[in-house]
């Protein structure tokens, strides 16, 4: 079988991008829409308010090698899914309790079992003692460590999320949520939040193994410690809004930010592995450093720009490394025949080892005689990685454009993704090939 996307393929996937955006766009009301919020007093200081997006994917994904389907070799894979839905509720039933509550499912796809069911995401309680001090707990995606580890899934300007920044995705936590306490606040141009994680259970994770390995350490649960995580950011210019614990990806020009910031995550005992026999326990060291700018450019023209750069330090002991394949097409790989990566879109993103991240985009004027048809934003976004256990750096990158029809609230994006393939030779982990996934998106919300 061909291992590359054919011609005819791509050509039909672009073809799709243009009618979608022209019925989007005659679809679309000019009017702006009213929040969906219920006041509980006349101050208007008391409310409730909802909202939910839906984030649907057509895809085409050239497979790792070996890659089956029901057992059944493909080496290319289309389908449509449904990335990601949401449906929220937040209230301010009091002047200092904030409630927020978050239903929703990700990877909806023809791999599915039938009756998927909506999953609690976010269950969590917030009490105000004023801008400096707030202290909540429950079920949440408050979290250290960086910007994106607690990234807001549908005002990110990728058509994904950066999954560098989610260290412990599925491992110890629920879709980036733990249960946990948080504190957060704002003194002066710093923005801070601090947390206090009970890990759920690494026995309920895909990736869990109930037996350590010789030299290569992996989350265990037999030493049951909490997980202690921070950030700080410090805001030059406009101040951010930290209401819920979701860090926005881009401001389309909306607001002057340029923020620098510092984080940590750890956990003592954490991980294991065997030496020489013997177990040994490691502790999960991870910080961060980053860098995120949006900046408007012309206002006659409404052009911006957004960067956005980090660094992170990982150390989860020996060898440790994570792999991902978001959504994944394929659910089966003739091992012999496969790849280190394992099934469909899989790679290795991260593990102890150094990474840097880096996002750039660039907000064009509105197209259309009459400034009517949107804007287009270009986007690229390049990780480089330096992991203990490969022997070749991993680099992956993606580019894309947004077509934003009503900013975040209605946009179309295409993305091309290129990715390492690894295996193992006599010298190690090294890249023995790259391959491709071409997605387009279209995300609309509702609040």
């Amino acid at each position: 079988m061909k291992r590359s996307l054919t011609t005819v393929q791509l050509l039909v996937f672009l073809l799709l991008l243009e009618g979608v955006g022209a019925s989007m766009l005659r679809a679309q009301n000019s009017v702006t829409n009213k929040p969906l919020i219920i006041h509980l007093n006349e101050k208007k200081t008391r409310w409730i308010r909802f909202s939910s997006y839906i984030q649907l994917w057509s895809r085409i994904n050239q497979n790792n090698p070996g890659t089956t389907v029901f057992g059944e070799p493909q080496s290319v894979t289309s389908d449509i899914s449904v990335r990601r839905f949401r449906f929220g509720l937040q209230g301010q039933p009091t002047d200092r309790l904030y409630l927020y509550f978050l239903l929703g499912v990700n990877n909806l796809n023809y791999l599915s079992p039938r009756g998927t069911s909506l999953d609690l995401l976010d269950a969590y309680a917030e009490y105000s003692f004023g801008k400096h001090l707030s202290v909540g707990g429950g079920k949440s995606a408050w979290a250290g460590l960086s910007r994106y580890t607690s990234p807001s899934s549908s005002k990110h300007m990728s058509y994904d999320l950066p999954f560098v920044a989610l260290p412990t995705l599925d491992a110890t936590d629920d879709l980036i949520r733990k249960l946990s306490l948080h504190t957060k606040g704002k003194i002066g141009r710093i923005d801070y939040r601090f947390v206090l994680t009970k890990p759920f259970s690494v026995q309920n994770s895909r990736s869990f193994n109930p037996e350590p390995l010789e030299g290569i350490s992996g989350f265990t649960d037999t030493r049951s410690s909490a997980q202690y995580a921070g950030y700080l950011k410090y805001e030059f210019w406009e101040r951010e809004s930290n209401k819920t614990s979701y860090q926005v990806g881009t401001y389309h020009g909306s607001k002057k930010v340029l923020n620098l910031g510092i984080g940590f995550n750890f956990q003592s005992d954490a991980l294991w592995s065997r030496r020489q026999g013997d177990t040994v326990f490691h502790d999960m060291h991870l910080t961060a450093v980053d860098f995120f700018m949006d900046l408007p450019l012309n206002s006659s023209k409404k052009t911006a720009m957004t960067l956005y750069a980090a660094f992170f330090r990982y150390d989860f002991g020996p060898d440790y490394i994570r792999q991902i394949g978001a959504n994944n097409p394929a659910n089966g790989v003739n091992t012999g025949l496969g790849s280190f990566n394992g099934r469909g879109n899989t790679f290795p993103i991260s593990g102890t080892g150094n990474s840097g991240l880096f996002q750039a985009g660039y907000l064009l004027p509105p197209v259309g005689k009459s400034n009517d048809r949107g804007q287009l934003q270009p986007y690229a976004t390049f990780q480089l990685s330096g992991l203990e256990r490969l022997a070749d750096p991993m680099i992956y990158y993606d580019l894309g454009i947004n077509w934003l029809f009503q900013g975040h609230t209605s946009r179309l994006t295409l993305n091309f993704q290129n990715r390492p393939v690894f295996d193992d030779r006599s010298d190690g982990l090294r890249v023995e090939d790259r391959r491709l996934m071409v997605v387009m998106q279209y995300q609309v919300r509702i609040e």
